[in-house]
């Protein structure tokens, strides 16, 4: 039986080295520069390279996700976050570039019983722009999810329409690169179902389980730990 191993945002950090484990199916959730705290340039693209070299030499044991930080630097992305590195700017775009066959997308699913995103998806967000896919059963959903982001980055970023959007992203039509959790905890996809979504995206002090159905793993911040759960 497989362990999944599920580190939150990296900003730049290298907590990560601890937590890897070559036995385990290491995923990602994404947001891997615009630290919080300041880092030379040079030290986050040192790292940026050695998580993409961990993936290189672990194949199949290794999946990245993107973040909304992330989405920021990749080419026809005209949006800007929070800490955005404008000084650095195109390096951190070529730096993206050069490694995105390496990349997953933008969902994960471990089996149909844990979707793994940057955010979480909503019901709002789904029916807005995956309206067509009947089956929301998380391979499916995934695999969606990814196609859209390969054709179009346009609904990923924040505000792409009048909507009226909180400017935390704490509206239940922002994304899954940017939905807050209180609506995604209130719009959950997978409300009703036995379905949990693992989440970055939030900072939490520790891994924290929030009413059963969403796993939020931004912690890196305070403490070096990851999720783990056995998966068939």
């Amino acid at each position: 039986m497989p362990t999944f191993n599920i580190i939150g945002d990296i900003h730049g950090r290298d907590a990560w080295k601890q937590l890897v484990d070559e036995n385990c199916i290491n995923i990602f959730v994404g947001d891997y520069f615009d630290p919080y705290e300041y880092f030379p340039i040079e030290t986050m693209e040192r790292n940026f390279q050695e998580i993409n070299e961990y993936k290189q030499e672990h194949k199949g044991k290794v999946v990245l996700l993107y973040g909304n930080h992330d989405m920021c630097y990749l080419p026809h992305v005209f949006e800007r976050t929070n800490r955005y590195d404008i000084a650095n700017a195109k390096r951190i775009q070529q730096l993206f570039e050069t490694t995105k066959e390496l990349f997953y997308g933008v969902a994960y699913a471990i089996g149909d019983d844990y979707l793994v995103s940057h955010a979480g998806v909503t019901c709002q967000w789904k029916k807005k722009y995956l309206s067509d896919v009947e089956d929301i059963r998380p391979t499916h959903m995934a695999r969606a999810i990814n196609n859209l982001w390969e054709r179009d980055k346009h609904p990923f970023t924040f505000a792409p329409n009048d909507n009226g959007f909180d400017y935390r992203g704490d509206d239940p039509l922002h994304s899954p690169l940017w939905v807050r959790p209180n609506s995604l905890c209130l719009n959950n996809l997978y409300n009703g179902t036995h379905v949990k979504q693992i989440v970055g995206h939030s900072k939490v002090k520790e891994i924290a389980e929030i009413v059963g159905s969403v796993i939020m793993v931004d912690c890196l911040d305070t403490v070096a730990q990851s999720y783990r759960l056995e998966h068939p």
